[in-house]
């Protein structure tokens, strides 16, 4: 099974989060501006006003924390909410471009004004934390400067001694920000310390595996850098909650060991281990829901009770579990004796091919691509298990998922693949990745007479698949 890691880059301000939803207690306010109201320590008051909406409604979030939740900005651009905040950092969020960082103490009362008619934004803040917020607006444009001074992949290409002397500039520019700012409190500053320090651990965690990627060269990481990533504590909850940069390291960290362990038997048992070692319980229930997505006919039944029994004895959430439900029902769509979902494919020639053609024989079905380095791999034992079946009612099939249809014909022609050999456009065909459950690709199925045997066979280099085959004849 093939698992796509996305990489979270902690300085560019386009910042893409990605939170599950989550229950947040709001108190909406009628009134404009600041009022008069007893403070409850667990909660601030955010108000302010949007410039330059010219009257069009705008979607701004909250994000950070356990906070994912709409601000409500009226047809004036004024917005003022009541908001639980558990933690300290938030953003202020809009898919277009907007994001505004801010620091949060319960208790407090913040206002923040946005001038979208300037560029960049103007932001001015008002209330107890304006100290703090203006100096993270100053964060933002120096990460602007980096930006425009190299940018990110410019940075993850160098070699390692250059990228450690990159990195430790850019550490020291954040560092000297932060101690050239006057009157911060004590408390913030340690935690911008931090929120700084984790950054920057994020960037040398990424450096080996994007470097890779980027230039296709193996390269070792400082070894001073590697030996920081070593002493990182992975189970912090206040941390997780608090610095998004930590967030990304405890979940690239899972990521990662699934990619050690994909050729295991059981690489689920693994992380599921690792989970369940976890003492924060905020932690455990967010890596778990990564688990959800993992539910899939391309994991034994036995890897699949273990991920539903680690998913609801750790989530709780309504949304997640709902989405849970949704993977169980199509484990239970696709399983044995169920009928197999059709097909319309392409062959060789363009002539469509509907599977009601062949549903009445045995059949050994191949999804492949010709990028797909597993599914090449498996030519040649392809290739001798239809040898091994010559003139037994047995029918292969490979449908390529190609985008490119020429490079599926070429491929064709110069392996000399045989069998029936089909092409699908995904782009024009949107329903076959979910009624086959693709997560990835090779996926090999042997169906008979219309009824599903395995959704998820073995590959023709395993000798299993001759078992399965020869029970079926």
């Amino acid at each position: 099974m093939l698992v796509y890691k996305k990489i979270f880059l902690p300085l560019p301000p386009n910042y893409i989060l990605q939170m599950m939803m989550k229950k947040l207690f709001i108190l909406s306010l009628a009134a404009i501006g600041f009022v008069a109201c007893s403070k409850r320590a667990d909660y601030i008051v955010l108000s302010g006003k949007v410039e330059g909406t010219n009257g069009i409604p705008l979607e701004l979030k909250i994000i950070g924390g356990e906070v994912d939740q709409p601000l409500h900005i009226k047809p004036d651009g004024t917005f003022q909410d009541t908001l639980r905040v558990p933690s300290n950092y938030y953003t202020i969020f809009n898919p277009q471009g907007i994001e505004i960082q801010l620091y949060l103490e319960q208790g407090d009362e913040l206002g923040v004004n946005i001038d979208l008619t300037k560029m960049p934004l103007e932001i001015k803040f008002s209330g107890k934390d304006t100290l703090a917020n203006a100096y993270l607006h100053k964060k933002a444009d120096l990460t602007m400067e980096i930006q425009k001074s190299g940018g990110m992949q410019q940075l993850l290409v160098k070699a390692p001694a250059e990228f450690k002397t990159a990195v430790n500039e850019y550490s020291k520019k954040y560092t000297d920000l932060l101690k050239n700012t006057k009157n911060l409190s004590k408390d913030f500053v340690k935690k911008e310390e931090k929120a700084i320090n984790y950054e920057m651990l994020y960037l040398k965690s990424i450096y080996q595996n994007a470097h890779q990627k980027l230039t296709q060269e193996e390269v070792a990481l400082p070894k001073e850098f590697a030996d920081e990533l070593a002493k990182i504590d992975y189970d912090i909850a206040e941390d997780y909650n608090t610095y998004r940069a930590y967030k990304e390291l405890v979940t690239n960290k899972l990521f990662d060991k699934f990619q050690d362990n994909e050729n295991d038997e059981n690489p689920w048992g693994k992380l599921i281990a690792h989970v369940k070692g976890l003492k924060s319980k905020n932690i455990k229930a967010d890596l778990t829901r990564y688990f959800i997505s993992g539910v899939s006919v391309a994991n034994t039944p036995e890897e699949n009770a273990e991920l539903i029994k680690s998913i609801k004895e750790n989530v709780k959430d309504t949304a997640a579990l709902k989405e849970l439900d949704r993977r169980i029902a199509v484990l239970e769509r696709l399983k044995p004796g169920t009928d197999f979902p059709p097909f319309t494919a392409e062959d060789l020639n363009g002539k469509p091919v509907s599977y009601e053609s062949l549903k009445d024989k045995l059949l050994y079905i191949d999804v492949w691509a010709t990028w797909c380095k597993p599914c090449i791999k498996e030519i040649p034992s392809m290739k001798a298990l239809q040898e091994a079946y010559k003139g037994k009612p047995v029918t292969f099939v490979s449908i390529s998922v190609d985008q490119d249809k020429e490079a599926w014909k070429a491929t064709v022609q110069r392996e000399k693949l045989s069998g029936i050999q089909l092409y699908t456009n995904l782009s024009m065909n949107r329903d076959f990745i979910d009624n086959y459950d693709l997560s990835g690709i090779p996926r090999f199925m042997l169906v008979k007479n219309g009824k599903i045997i395995s959704i998820s066979a073995p590959r023709p280099s395993d000798a299993k698949v001759k078992e399965l085959i020869n029970a079926n004849l």
